[in-house]
């Protein structure tokens, strides 16, 4: 640190090394201080800047500093002005977005009343209001429990590990169905895929299952036939957890699909087409009856799920398997980013779309702003500050679009604050855990 010319001797004789410093040159102590000083960019310099001449402390460096390095610091003085009008600037745009957003927020339409639990929910100013198209649509602890289940992928060390994790935590649960786990790292009916390897030395054998760790599993599908002869798959998809998901994401370039008919995110839809080509032959295939609706014939019915990088995959996998003729009955994504290009794309994807789609998002969390020239599709059931509230697809299209944005909605030093805890899957499961216990307080 700097000191001060009159504290060198007595520092000398509190120092353990008294001796030896008695002995150095005073004119040595003053470089060697200087020099220190103006390499550890002391406080020093910052505080004097703002002191009169006379008031200055004259510290060692500046009887040494040359005429070139006082102009170097000259210089800065004439960027104070821009700084701070420029900071004066951003805290006022600031201030005014927020004020903003909190007066279209006392506006919206709360998820409480919405009637996410039953139609019985409703009051009688509910059923005059255009929420009312979205009562008993949808129930909160079977979002809870789908969500759940999406994130049991990808968390383990191997494929084998996944598996074992997801048959107990479904068998706990009374899920007496099948669970196909696929990591796309080798064709799914190659010869060589779960096969047995042999040591040529020891002749051993060994049986590899998803060993390439570079391609974790990419999803999985739970699939249960019923008394009734009705066949559920629900397929769900894996989030972001390998540095080839993240390029994947960054991949944001939107390119013309012809089988869609519009403009999507280039990585997204890279990697649905992956899962598309590999799960058709898990599927049942679709069947078309008397009237042309597939899948009704052996009742066969598909429902996706993902979260993250998943969430936004689902989507278009849902709408790529309704094309080719299957029965999507629902589609949730959990905290997913934007797909598509704009308004003209959203309209024509989500007719494709089940009536039961849904995004669940949170104002904190960045990545289902992201990106920012990017739309998406379904009712959205978006957690903001402490309340939830319910935006149907229609309303997001008209007076709710506002909630779309990112420049109004971003709060950067929150945002920064609870990222890693907001995007997590537990965050969401705690935040509709405790919109089920106000709702239900709210009956009683």
């Amino acid at each position: 640190l700097p000191v001060r010319r009159s504290f060198i001797v007595p520092f000398s004789f509190l120092s353990p090394m008294n001796t030896l410093i008695a002995k150095i040159p005073v004119n040595v102590k003053y470089q060697a201080v200087s020099y220190a000083t103006r390499v550890s960019a002391s406080p020093r310099s910052a505080s004097n800047l703002f002191l009169p001449n006379k008031s200055r402390t004259k510290w060692p460096n500046q009887c040494f500093a040359t005429d070139a390095e006082r102009g170097h610091k000259s210089k800065y003085l004439y960027f104070r002005p821009v700084l701070a009008v420029a900071a004066t600037v951003a805290v006022s745009a600031s201030l005014y977005t927020r004020h903003l957003r909190e007066q279209k927020l006392s506006v919206l339409p709360l998820a409480k009343d919405s009637g996410l639990l039953g139609a019985s929910h409703a009051s009688s100013s509910q059923k005059q209001s255009a929420v009312i198209q979205l009562q008993s649509k949808y129930n909160l602890p079977t979002l809870i429990e789908t969500i759940t289940r999406a994130g049991l992928i990808g968390s383990t060390k191997s494929v084998k590990d996944e598996l074992d994790v997801l048959r107990k935590w479904h068998a706990d649960r009374g899920y007496n169905g099948g669970i196909v786990v696929r990591d796309l790292s080798r064709p799914l009916f190659s010869t060589n895929y779960g096969h047995e390897t042999r040591d040529e030395e020891s002749g051993s054998c060994s049986d590899e299952v998803g060993g390439n760790m570079s391609a974790r599993e990419c999803y999985y599908l739970y699939y249960e036939i019923h008394s009734n002869g009705e066949t559920r798959q629900q397929l769900f998809c894996r989030g972001t957890t390998l540095l080839a998901d993240v390029l994947t994401c960054l991949q944001t370039w939107f390119v013309y699909d012809e089988e869609l008919g519009c403009r999507v995110h280039y990585g997204f839809n890279k990697h649905a087409n992956r899962i598309v080509e590999d799960v058709l032959p898990l599927l049942v295939p679709p069947r078309r009856g008397s009237k042309g609706e597939a899948g009704r014939i052996n009742h066969a019915t598909v429902e996706l799920c993902g979260h993250s990088l998943g969430g936004a995959v689902a989507m278009l996998v849902a709408i790529k398997l309704r094309k080719r003729g299957y029965f999507v009955t629902r589609v949730t994504s959990l905290a997913g980013p934007r797909f598509c290009w704009g308004v003209e794309e959203r309209n024509l994807l989500k007719k494709w779309l089940p009536k039961e789609t849904i995004r669940i998002e949170n104002d904190l969390d960045v990545v289902t702003f992201l990106p920012p020239i990017g739309v998406s599709v379904g009712d959205k059931l978006w957690f903001a500050k402490d309340q939830a509230y319910m935006l149907s697809k229609d309303s997001l299209s008209g007076e709710n679009n506002w909630s779309e944005s990112l420049w109004l909605n971003l709060r950067l030093f929150e945002t920064i604050l609870n990222q890693s805890k907001t995007h997590r899957v537990i965050s969401y499961v705690n935040r509709l855990e405790q919109l089920v216990k106000d709702m239900n307080n709210d009956l009683f």
